[in-house]
Formats: C-alpha cells, structure tokens, sequence
C-alpha cells in the first residue's frame, strides 16, 4: 500500500519551481539589457567550466571528477541565484 504524500510537500516544490522560473526569466532578461557585457561574462563562465582544476590530480577518471565537481558546482551556484532572484517576486508581503 503506498504511503499518502506529505500535503506540505507539494506546494513547497511548486513554490520552489515557480520561484526559479521567475528567477531565470529576470536573469535573462537582465543579461538582455547589456548584450556584450553578458556575452563576455558567459564566455568566461565557459571557459571555467571547460578548463581542468589545477589539484585535478593524475590520470583521466581524476581530471573528469575534477570537472564534474565543478559543473555541479556552478549548477547549484546558478540556481541558488535563480531562486534568490525568484524569490523577490513571490514574497508575501
């Protein structure tokens, strides 16, 4: 028999989503009010993400552990922006 869900679980989620959603929206079209600042910003975002740490450590599994820590990283970064930023919106206040 599965258990009944959590009833304060759900709304939560749909706050939480909700609120990156309105966070990426804002961000983008922060980004689209400086088109060349934004793009350079990017590109050196990339460039991190691509390019293997220094304590990386010996052989190829190390350097793509290396670089998977650091896609998580900026993953978790930029959706803790986008829900501050979000969270802006759906304040109650």
């Amino acid at each position: 028999m599965a258990e009944e869900i959590d009833r304060k679980i759900l709304p939560d989620f749909v706050q939480t989503t909700f609120s990156l959603s309105l966070g990426a929206c804002y961000k983008s079209f922060e980004m689209m009010k400086s088109p060349q600042d934004s793009f350079t910003k990017m590109m050196g975002e990339m460039k991190e993400m691509f390019s293997i740490p220094k304590d990386a450590g010996d052989g190829l599994q190390k350097k793509a552990e290396a670089v998977a820590g650091v896609w998580m990283s900026k993953g978790m970064d930029l959706m803790e922006t986008c829900k501050n930023a979000g969270e802006k919106f759906t304040e109650a206040k």
